[in-house]
This record gives structure tokens, C-alpha cells and sequence, in this order.
């Protein structure tokens, strides 16, 4: 299956060095690598040059400029819109450094019983009035296993919202076997969360109740039962650019469908020390190396996008194709109103997960060649 064709403005590129790359440099031009995948090779940007793109030897508005060029390619002027809701809050048993629903941390949030079942439809139905396709719903949990009243009520959660019909039902549940899978893929779970969170050799420095390895299994067993997949990670936690390509590394290995970026708000209490935002810049410049590295994924912003500023509409020009909208799980985001405004003022039209874009199919990987 092909991708239909998007027109844009992209010129050839020649494999020397451009504006933005340093002179004599070896590193390949963005503009290159963007060149070779529009013309199908998914993997033209090696972890190398990901690892020179993410610090300061290429141009960030070459390397935007080239991520732009892909992401009209891959998605023309449509964007994913996606939401959440809180199905359990608080009381985890994990200790991610950086959220504020662990129970190890004392924070601002409390935990709570699961969200009735005819609340979570009603989300759903607000989600769709947002423009969003979809619906994500959370618990602060290790997992859901099976035979247990958790997972009845979450299976319920996504029965529901299928039934309802305004959008789809995702969830992020933590760790599931796979009987319990089993019985949220019946209901109508269409998609799972679940994130790394950020490159395997600092995961240990932000989590430590459960592996790296358990989540990448757990990623692999939704692939196996049809489920399309929902991975990303959280920046500024004080990792190294190499910690940023390993967790690429991942999302390519894994060939994931989405990727939400997250950046961290910091939040008191939790365990990771009070830290400034990244800045506006270098977050665009991991925005539109991921997009180079990762063609084929829908890129969505997620936690922290609010750090760009005067910038966020520029996260479109960087590669994003989606963001999340409406409020997160334990942070506040920009009004929906103010988000739906500046798709309009962008020209960029929301689409609905699954019905109009069958590209996001597991066999259809390939991208257009641009005449």
C-alpha cells in the first residue's frame, strides 16, 4: 500500500555540505537525508549522524527545514489529536522519577478509586468535541492482571467508549498478561501506551521497581495481538544526547506507530531535583531530528509543550504531526480553544485515528516519492 502523494516545495539535495553544516564536515545534510526518505529508504538517517543532529554540529533550521520536508511528505496538512483521562489517579506502586502519581513521592495528588465508567464516556465525548480522535485511558498502576476487578473496570471503561462511538479507546495501563490483553483487545482497545521513557542506559537513574526489558516485552506482545502501538519518553531529564538516540534506537527497533514526546515538568515532591525547561530551540531540534529518524511514526506533542513558548506553533515545521489536547494527567494544559485556533491558523486539519489514514497500517511503511 502506498501513501498518497503531498505536494511540497522540496528541492533536490546533493550529498555535500549545506548552509548549517559545519565546513568539511562529514555529517550529511539534512536535506539529504530527507531527499533519500521521501524516496522510501525509512532508514536513511543512521544513529551516528542522529547523535551529531542532536547536538550543535548541524543548523537547526536546516535540520527543521529537512523534518518539514518529510512530515509534508508523510502527513500533508493533517494532524493526530489525542486525549486522556484519569481512570485510576495516584498510588502507583512504580518509582518514575518524574511523576507525581507515585506513591513513593509526596506531591499534590492524592490517590483516588477508578473513574466510573459513565464518567470516562462522557471524557470521551468531550475528546471528541476537541476534534480528537481518540481517547487514552490511564491508571496509576504496575499493571492490570487478569481475573481481577481493576481490569474488569477498565475493560468495561474501553467496552463503553466503543460503544459510544466518539472515538477510539487507548489505554496505558502498566503491565499486562496476556489474558488480560486478550480481554481489552475483545472489548475494543485499538491501541496501547506504553512508554520507554528515555535511552535504556539511564533508564535505571529515573526508574527502578521494574526493567527496561520488561517494558520493550511488553510493547512487543501488544504488536503481536494486532494492537497499534503508542510509544515515547520524556526530555530534560537531565539526559545526554546519547540517552535521546538510544531511545530512537528503541522506537525504530520496535517500529512503534506513535511516538508523544513529552518534556519534563518538573513537579515538587517527585524524585528527580527541580529542573529548568529545556529551551525552545533544543527542543525543536530533538522534535525534527526524531521526525528524521523515525519517517513513518505520527509524532505527537504531548507534557511540556507549553516550554516553547511564543515557538509551539514551530513545532509543526520541526516534524510534530499531532499533540495531545485538553489537560494532562497531574498538569495543566492550553485551552482547547486556543489549540484549535492555531491549527486553523496553520491550515492544519485534524483527522480521525484509523478511518482516514490506513497508512498507519503494519505493512505500509513506505513514503511517496515527491515529483
Amino acid at each position: 500500500m502506498s501513501l498518497e502523494s503531498h505536494d511540497t516545495d522540496a528541492r533536490p539535495a546533493t550529498e555535500t555540505s549545506e548552509a548549517g553544516v559545519g565546513h568539511g564536515s562529514t555529517v550529511l545534510a539534512p536535506s539529504v537525508i530527507a531527499e533519500r526518505i521521501v524516496r522510501g529508504d525509512l532508514q536513511a538517517l543512521d544513529s551516528e549522524t542522529l547523535l551529531a543532529y542532536l547536538g550543535s554540529e548541524v543548523d537547526v533550521w536546516s535540520l527543521m527545514a529537512a523534518a518539514d520536508t518529510v512530515r509534508r511528505a508523510r502527513f500533508g496538512n493533517s494532524v493526530h489529536l489525542c486525549s486522556i483521562v484519569n481512570a485510576k489517579e495516584g498510588g502507583c506502586p512504580e518509582d518514575c522519577g518524574f511523576c507525581a502519581q507515585s506513591r513513593h513521592f509526596s506531591t499534590h495528588v492524592q490517590a483516588k478509586k477508578f473513574t466510573p465508567v459513565d464518567e470516562i464516556v462522557e471524557h470521551s465525548e468531550r475528546a471528541a468535541g476537541r476534534n480528537a480522535s481518540a481517547l487514552g485511558l490511564v491508571t496509576a498502576t504496575r499493571g492490570l492482571e487478569h481475573d481481577t476487578k481493576a481490569l474488569d473496570h477498565v475493560v468495561a471503561g474501553i467496552k463503553a467508549v466503543r460503544d459510544a462511538g466518539h472515538t477510539e479507546a487507548h489505554a496505558s495501563v502498566g503491565f499486562l498478561t496476556p489474558d488480560a490483553m486478550d480481554r481489552m483487545v475483545e472489548a475494543g482497545l485499538t491501541e496501547l501506551n506504553h512508554n520507554l521513557e528515555t535511552g535504556r542506559s539511564y533508564f535505571s537513574k529515573v526508574v527502578s521497581t521494574h526493567t527496561y526489558d520488561e517494558r520493550m516485552d511488553t510493547i512487543r506482545m501488544a504488536k503481536s495481538k494486532g494492537l497499534r502501538t503508542c510509544v515515547g519518553g520524556i526530555f530534560g531529564m537531565g539526559e545526554a544526547p546519547s540517552d535521546r538516540v538510544e531511545l530512537a534506537q528503541s522506537l525504530r527497533e520496535l517500529d512503534v506507530d506513535e511516538v508523544p514526546m513529552n518534556f519534563l515538568v518538573s513537579i515538587e515532591g517527585t524524585k528527580l531535583p527541580p529542573t529548568d525547561p529545556l529551551e525552545p530551540m533544543e527542543m525543536l531540534r530533538i522534535i525534527a531530528a526524531y521526525r528524521l529518524f523515525l519517517p513513518r511514526q505520527n509524532i505527537f506533542i504531548a507534557a511540556g509543550r507549553t516550554h516553547l513558548g511564543q515557538l509551539l506553533p514551530m513545532m509543526f515545521s520541526a516534524g510534530a504531526s499531532g499533540m495531545m489536547v485538553g489537560d494532562f494527567l497531574t498538569t495543566a494544559n492550553r485551552t482547547v480553544d486556543d489549540d484549535l485556533e492555531m491549527l486553523h491558523e496553520l491550515g492544519l486539519i485534524p483527522h480521525r485515528c484509523g478511518d482516514t489514514r490506513p497508512e498507519l497500517k503494519r505493512k505500509a511503511a513506505r513514503l511517496p516519492v515527491l515529483s
